[in-house]
């Protein structure tokens, strides 16, 4: 997919202002102005904007006005309707930021609820459960609980590992847990999640 990163324009605000002297055909008339906001988009998102450019033309010669050719007067009226227009910009200028915000929350409350639902899972362990699992050496393997009690649990180790975390359900297959055989006290279990060398569990 194609991330396209660019600017674009938007009209903001139409209006008049009477009375007012355009240099180019030297007549008081009245002059129409657009203000539009630049705004930042991603994929045709827009992120937030960036600015405003106020467009004068005379309604008499139908020429553009630069804005230090106006009057003082007419100046800070407009000054004060691009304040206006700064001040009411619509929310969807701002809809990739407010995607962003939506998007983190959303992360870090299923994170949160993946920790809480493997913290429940390590502790009552049932038969069959796979344990995605850190090593010591910084490598990332699983193993397989073949057996419960009342105070231990008994599994296979993965005969492999992997180095990133991503990778560790592509060895999850039945064929890879030989006889690597570990036993652990649910006490251990519970702190090998605390020390995060548990990061998730596979409950069929």
């Amino acid at each position: 997919m194609m991330v396209l990163i660019g600017t674009n324009e938007t009209c903001l605000l139409k209006g008049t202002i009477p009375n007012t002297e355009c240099l180019t055909c030297k007549i008081h008339s009245t002059i129409d102005y657009s203000i539009f906001t630049k705004y930042t988009s991603l994929t045709f998102i827009p992120l937030f904007p960036v600015g405003n450019t106020v467009y004068i033309k005379c309604n008499n010669c139908s020429k553009e006005i630069n804005f230090e050719d106006l009057d003082e007067n007419t100046k800070i009226k407009l000054i004060d309707e691009n304040k206006k227009t700064n001040q009411r910009r619509p929310i969807w200028l701002f809809s990739g930021i407010i995607i962003l915000v939506c998007f983190i929350i959303f992360y870090f409350f299923s994170l949160y609820q993946t920790d809480n639902e493997t913290k429940a899972l390590v502790k009552a362990p049932a038969f069959g459960d796979i344990y995605n699992i850190k090593s010591s050496n910084g490598y990332y393997s699983s193993m397989r609980i073949d057996k419960v009690t009342k105070d231990s649990v008994y599994a296979t180790q993965n005969d492999y590992r992997v180095y990133l975390q991503s990778e560790v359900e592509e060895i999850n297959k039945t064929e890879n847990y030989t006889n690597r055989k570990n036993n652990y006290s649910k006490k251990d279990l519970l702190k090998l999640y605390d020390n995060d060398d548990i990061f998730s569990v596979i409950r069929k």
